[in-house]
């Protein structure tokens, strides 16, 4: 299946390939015709002229809609310069073939289709789907604004309303991330924006990566993912806290290190309550994740080798810290629950022989991937030789 990879482009207003030379050398002549400063100031109508222009005479692409079946959503992460970028990942497939959208996380295009891909997740997960999006200036106190319009249609052609909230969330994180700096007298606008931007961010790439889990728990994705994996397959484990509230978590491999969700009941029936989480090795050994709920501690996910015993193999713990201070100022961590959990392949993943999951934990902490599958019950061991009994008694040759 033939795949593109295509973005928004502000200035022409549309989207584009990437990493195409003629889509490369038309922007080029673009804006050496436009002029750095120009460039810098974004979408105006004459730069969109002036882009799409040059597009069409190098022979590239440039296209209003992206049409497809939507089978995923997800976060990637992509390094340049020494920094790390968060990008939104939207992928369509039609008889043509593969379109995955990349936009920037902290863009105001992704993060207006985050909000519809939220209501399009739940109602139209797989089905056909038109994503586009416009330019809109604006005149605010005597200033002109471009708002960059995120759209999207479900397959009956209706515009996908977007899930409201989300913009009013992520304000209440911003000024509760700003809130100290201002009680401390900060007035440098500069840092104060780049406070709010990462904050926005953050809380929209979270909201992303919910709605990837969705899809997968939907048993909806690529079809090269589906393929190659089966049904969703993944690392789970549950672990109750001392108030009695369940912390489920779920990871997989991806690009080399475990991620996935932590999911617990949320205030009302019903309710639940999920963040990403994203392994790597840390101070505890083995691997940890940060987590953090809506209304809570920061909690730290610790994945760890067990101590052997005389009788069973090394296998991995799980456990959950609530991270703190102490009355000195010092950081604390502190077990949310009694015992820990154990980690354990789902049925689907036990289905596929050398999986990279139980790869990544055999590097990370040395445990045997085949102690990741759950041991049979007592009945279950028992159950072939009660069917021998069985069979003998009724004089059955064996």
């Amino acid at each position: 299946m033939a795949t593109r990879m295509m973005q928004r482009n502000n200035l022409a207003d549309a989207f584009v390939l990437v990493n195409d030379e003629q889509t490369n050398a038309a922007l080029k002549t673009a804006r050496e015709q436009i002029g750095d400063a120009e460039w810098k100031k974004g979408y105006s109508p004459e730069n969109k002229a002036i882009v799409r222009d040059a597009l069409k005479e190098h022979g590239a692409r440039y296209e209003q809609a992206l049409k497809g079946n939507l089978v995923g959503a997800e976060v990637a992460e992509t390094q340049a310069n020494g920094e790390t970028f968060r990008k939104l990942r939207v992928t369509l497939e039609n008889e043509a073939g593969r379109t995955i959208l990349s936009a920037d996380m902290g863009s105001e295009f992704a993060q207006r289709l985050i909000t519809k891909l939220d209501t399009a997740t739940r109602e139209h997960a797989g089905g056909e789907v038109s994503i586009g999006a416009f330019a809109k200036q604006t005149e605010r106190d005597g200033r002109t604004f471009v708002d960059h319009v995120a759209t999207m249609k479900g397959p009956d052609g209706q515009e996908v309303p977007a899930t409201p909230g989300h913009f009013e969330k992520a304000r209440e994180r911003v000024e509760a991330a700003q809130k100290p700096m201002l009680d401390a007298g900060m007035k440098d606008k500069k840092i104060l924006n780049q406070i709010a931007a990462s904050t926005r961010e953050s809380y929209f790439a979270e909201v992303a990566a919910g709605l990837s889990e969705r899809m997968v728990e939907q048993g909806i994705a690529p079809k090269t993912v589906a393929n190659e994996r089966g049904e969703f397959p993944a690392l789970d484990a549950g672990i109750k806290d001392r108030d009695g509230t369940w912390h489920n978590m779920s990871a997989y491999e991806k690009d080399g290190h475990l991620v996935g969700t932590l999911q617990r009941r949320g205030g009302q029936p019903g309710e639940y309550e999920k963040v990403p989480l994203e392994f790597h090795p840390g101070e505890l050994g083995g691997l940890q994740a940060e987590a953090q709920f809506s209304d809570g501690a920061p909690l730290l996910v610790s994945l760890s080798r067990s101590e052997p015993s005389e009788t069973q193999p090394s296998k991995v713990d799980v456990r959950i810290f609530a991270k703190g201070q102490d009355l000195e100022g010092k950081d604390t961590l502190e077990q949310i629950h009694e015992h820990p959990g154990r980690l354990r392949a789902n049925d689907a993943l036990q289905k596929i022989p050398d999986h990279r999951e139980g790869k990544a934990i055999e590097q990370a902490l040395g445990v045997d991937p085949k102690m990741l599958n759950p041991v049979p019950t007592r009945e279950a061991q028992r159950a072939p030789a009660k069917a021998q009994e069985k069979q003998h008694s009724q004089g059955v040759q064996l």
